[in-house]
């Protein structure tokens, strides 16, 4: 058996690994690992080994977010063998197709193994190898001179969710630089808007994103829940050996489930009750859920009369709550105004709920002179038109299955977790906006069962950003080129089609240098065209990433190869316990996506960055001494610290691969907010102006004004209006009832063998699923002429693109669904490299040039209107029979010793 094969997972067993992980856990809950049974010193090929041939590396997979427990088998410094590491606490179950992909990724033959200087033309595809010096050298270099010209904010630096980053990687290297722009796709369009909402208004940094590997209730067996809805999001497919293993599991307990999703995926398939909801049209559902369970008293009357806003009074004029201090001199500005029926007046409300008081929860009172509505009145003005039937209309549904679907989610305890297609349309604060106030209004806080919870946090080893650096001008700066779209502070995060019109025009200000940190933006960015014409007017582009993508052929001067996360370190919480990504190997001279910055950041303080330097020395300045890695030991050193561990405790958590960071007792703890502050003698409360949760998001409108809390200490200039503090529908810009040329609604999603832009490159996953198909009802397709598997052309009215029918009833028969696709084959077989992000890239279609959300200034990926054709064939260079993937097996390398400038 020659070593290409010893390191090379097996067709067969790929694929069935990938079934019985991705299929069996999704659906029964009950599959093994893909090596239940083996000995642990078998590859994947079945070859024996001696125990002192191998060592067993534990370390965590990041094929996608979820970062599974890991064991890794190494031979020889080659790593042979992947399997799921059975002590991470949240599951036990197999690897994925993501996670099992990790052997072709690690040695693709075009990984990214060296620095590259582009030699041709930005899109000719022309490089050469440089040293990590002369990159370095270079990039500091045209850093510094365009700092000294232009000023640092003429810098962006990019991110996103593919690969293993760092989020907060951008931000952290423009603070220590002195200044810049950053924002990542899935900011606006995946993340942010419901995790940034979810925090503002419970005040607890507690969400129900189970996408992100939240919603910890879920993992624990002896937790009480008893009804868990889905909204637009797909645990057997984003997270199948995790999140999509623990749903199946809470089905098996006898949890009710709901899926609220235009697919009929496989959570769909198992749920109590489908809802496929036409794409763009959610605040209508949510709104129709908000009315049906105030209108029909299902909301926990107790619990919103005392721990939410919903009593206190808002002022009509200001439409800020009224505070004691509003309407008594002297009065304290954090008591709230409540109607008391008891008195038939007004009287104040503290944290502490006075016993003597009976809030009125809804109604509109006099209050000197002007007609103020409780906080609950105005949210029931709001949805009040929105009936079952009204939203069935709306949304394509079943007026009796909705209300099925709102009966089933008031028995509990439980709660709803919506996911990122909710993000992808202008309407993506108003459903994080409602989603939240579901969970608060039925209860579902802090109790046992419950999704939202404030139990303690274990670190993940995130490097945060620094702020004290910067000036106020460069933080303003930092929040995009308008004062709107405030929600994008929680991760400082510029607006995207604002910042793509300030490289076209110049206005505000003119950016010369983009440093981008994940795949390849022009698969996961609307107007593909136009960022890859304005990426050319850059002075300097630097791609760092695990291999070259069409962003790095198309844009970019100088490639930067990081590690692939098998390389790599990181730390992870995981309940109450921390795991470690610890490097299996190590190949050719990539170098960890975020240590490079600290190299640059070093060498800019070299060539005299004043800010550079401070970052590189840890001065108080730099928030609490943190600091800038001066080399790679420091880097180890400040991850151990992270945890709070010295070198010789950072050394045994590598060798054991995880410890308990609290005990469970300290870490699952309940109802935090009603437990009494000692100091004060009050309740904890929760971090809002009230100390209670918000049924009326009245934080939104500070957001609005100010920017607080994201901003701080800076205040910003208000936007254009006041983000809305109750929900409100909008039909979508690009109709299906005003559209007959393009009749078709298209809707995105994930699958369980892709995560973002990445792993199209795997050849076992390739042949898996080779080309984008696009869902149609079969049906719908009959009327077209339309047979499966046939080749078709999708248009928007934005461009035309190809795909391959997939014929189901799986989904309305006015609506499709495509995944965002590249195809990396165009960057090596001699076609048009653009067709690799062109040909069969839905992002080409999607619209990012109509309507924004208020807050976050979402566009349009989901929910606008197609129309599809068929043609003859796939685009000339498509890869998509099995054997066309061959080049891209893998080409095991030897370990290699690390390389930096």
């Amino acid at each position: 058996m020659t070593e290409q094969e010893k390191a090379t997972l097996s067709r067969r067993g790929f694929l069935k690994a990938a079934a019985l992980a991705g299929t069996a856990a999704a659906l029964s809950g009950c599959a093994p690992t893909q090596s239940e049974g083996d000995s642990p010193a078998l590859s994947e090929t079945g070859e024996e080994f001696t125990e002192d041939d191998v060592k067993y590396v534990k370390t965590l997979c990041r094929g996608c977010i979820t970062e599974c427990g890991v064991i890794a088998t190494v031979k020889n410094g080659r790593v042979v063998r992947l399997e799921k590491n059975p002590e991470e606490p949240r599951s036990g179950v197999g690897l994925c197709p993501k996670g099992l992909s990790g052997l072709q990724a690690l040695y693709h033959p075009n990984r990214g193994k060296y620095p590259m200087k582009r030699v041709g033309e930005r899109g000719s595809n022309q490089w050469e190898r440089i040293s990590w010096t002369e990159a370095i050298d270079t990039i500091a270099t045209k850093l510094e001179e365009m700092r000294e010209q232009y000023g640092p904010d003429a810098l962006i630096y990019t991110t996103g969710g593919g690969g293993h980053p760092q989020f907060y990687t951008p931000m952290r290297f423009e603070n220590a630089f002195g200044g810049g722009t950053s924002f990542e796709p899935g900011a606006a369009q995946c993340y942010v808007p419901r995790i940034s909402t979810f925090w503002l208004m419970d005040g607890m940094n507690a969400d129900t994103s189970i996408a992100d590997g939240n919603c910890h209730e879920l993992y624990f067996e002896d937790s009480p829940v008893k009804s868990y809805v889905m909204w637009g999001t797909c645990p057997a497919w984003h997270g199948p050996s995790l999140q999509g293993k623990q749903v199946a599991k809470l089905r098996e307990r006898g949890v009710k489930t709901v899926v609220v999703d235009p697919r009929f995926t496989p959570d769909a398939a198992r749920a109590d009750v489908w809802l496929p909801v036409r794409a763009g049209t959610d605040p209508a559902l949510l709104m129709s859920w908000l009315r049906y369970i105030i209108d029909s008293k299902l909301y926990d009357e107790e619990f919103v009369t005392q721990w939410t806003n919903a009593p206190l009074l808002v002022n009509p004029e200001t439409k800020m709550l009224i505070r004691q201090s509003d309407l008594e001199e002297g009065g304290d500005e954090k008591t709230f105004m409540v109607w008391d029926t008891n008195t038939n007046s007004v009287k104040p409300l503290g944290l502490a709920f006075d016993e003597s008081l009976a809030p009125a929860l809804l109604g509109t009172y006099e209050v000197n002179g002007m007609q103020c509505s409780t906080g609950l009145q105005v949210l029931w003005e709001a949805v009040e038109g929105f009936t079952l039937e009204k939203a069935a209309e709306i949304c394509w549904l079943d007026a009796d299955k909705i209300e099925e679907a709102i009966k089933i989610y008031a028995d509990g305890p439980g709660g709803l977790s919506i996911g990122v297609a909710t993000d992808q349309h202008p309407s993506s604060s108003v459903c994080a906006m409602a989603a939240c106030q579901l969970n608060v209004i039925m209860g579902y806080v802090g109790k046992p069962g419950c999704l939202l919870q404030s139990f303690g946090m274990t670190p993940n080893g995130e490097a945060l950003p620094f702020y004290g650096l910067r000036t106020e001008e460069s933080v303003r700066k930092a929040f995009g080129t308008s004062t709107e779209y405030k929600g994008l502070g929680l991760n400082m995060h510029a607006h995207i089609p604002s910042t793509l019109a300030a490289i076209e025009t110049g206005e505000p200000y003119q950016p010369h240098i983009w440093m981008e940190g994940s795949g390849n933006k022009l698969a996961l960015l609307a107007n593909p065209e136009r960022w890859r014409d304005a990426a050319r007017k850059m002075d300097l582009v630097v791609h760092l990433y695990m291999y070259p993508t069409a962003f790095t052929a198309e844009c970019a001067d100088i490639f930067l190869p990081t590690f692939e996360w098998l390389e790599s370190y990181m730390l992870q919480g995981s309940l109450n316990y921390t795991f470690v990504r610890q490097p299996a190997t190590h190949l050719f001279e990539t170098i960890d996506g975020k240590y490079i910055p600290s190299m640059i950041i070093k060498k800019c303080a070299e060539l005299g960055n004043p800010t550079a330097q401070i970052a590189i020395e840890g001065t108080d300045e730099c928030l609490g001494g943190d600091r800038y890695w001066k080399d790679f030991d420091d880097y180890l050193a400040w991850m151990g610290e992270c945890v709070g561990l010295d070198k010789a405790g950072f050394d045994e958590i590598l060798e054991k691969g995880y410890r308990e960071f609290m005990p469970e007792e300290e870490y699952r703890r309940y109802e935090v907010f009603k437990q009494i502050n000692p100091e004060t003698g009050l309740p904890n409360g929760v971090d809002t102006s009230t100390g209670k949760l918000e049924l009326y998001a009245e934080s939104l409108i500070t957001l609005g004004r100010t920017g607080a809390p994201w901003s701080l200490p800076v205040i910003l200039e208000p936007a254009s209006e006041d983000y809305p503090p109750v929900p409100y529908y909008i039909e979508p810009d690009e109709s299906p009832l005003t559209d007959t040329e393009y009749p078709f609604v298209m809707s995105n999603g994930r699958l369980p063998m892709y995560h973002h832009a990445t792993l199209r490159n795997i050849p076992y996953l390739r042949e898996a699923y080779p080309v984008p198909e696009v869902w149609i009802n079969a049906d719908s397709a009959a009327d077209l002429g339309i047979a499966d598997g046939d080749w078709v052309h999708v248009s928007s009215r934005r461009a035309t693109i190809t795909s391959r029918a997939m014929l189901t009833q799986a989904i309305n028969p006015r609506e499709v669904y495509m995944e965002r696709f590249w195809n990396p084959e165009f960057l090596e077989n001699g076609e048009d490299i653009s067709q690799s992000w062109k040909a069969m890239n839905v992002n080409m279609l999607s619209n990012g040039d109509s309507r924004y959300d208020r807050v976050y200034g979402s566009y349009t990926l989901r929910g606008y209107t197609v129309k599809i054709e068929k043609t003859d064939a796939p685009p000339k260079g498509v890869w998509y029979e099995p054997e066309d993937f061959e080049p891209w097996m893998p080409q095991p390398s030897d370990e290699t010793e690390m390389v930096f400038a």
